[in-house]
């Protein structure tokens, strides 16, 4: 009995690390506000061009919106015009994200006593 115990904590533990590393549109717009931020820092602090290393994540992030994202962020840095392609793919990735929940699995709170009570409901 312990053993099942065992095995059965360890595949929720695995189960947990895959479903917490996953990409995710959830995920993806987290990461989209955090570029965002930064984005909106360098025209705060009057920067002409967005720094390399976060054109590099950008690239990832418009890729997994939208194939088409990156193509139009081509050479473009100025960050008036890159904050537009992340609004864009914010749009893109909300969408997703509502698309990709669907109903809930309706887990039963006790699966026996249901069938036990339609049994002695049957009798009566």
């Amino acid at each position: 009995m312990l053993q099942l115990t065992v095995e059965e904590q360890e595949r929720h533990r695995r189960w947990h690390r895959r479903r917490n590393t996953a990409v995710t549109p959830r995920r993806l717009l987290q990461e989209s506000d955090q570029l965002l931020y930064w984005v909106e820092e360098c025209l705060v602090q009057e920067i002409k061009l967005v720094p390399g290393w976060l054109v590099a994540r950008l690239t990832v992030v418009l890729r997994e919106a939208h194939p088409a994202l990156p193509a139009r962020l081509g050479h473009e840095r100025r960050p008036e015009q890159v904050m537009e392609l992340i609004y864009d793919a914010q749009a893109s990735l909300m969408d997703r994200a509502c698309r990709s929940r669907g109903p809930a699995q309706v887990i039963p709170l006790f699966a026996g006593t249901r069938d036990r009570m339609l049994d002695e409901a049957a009798t009566l």
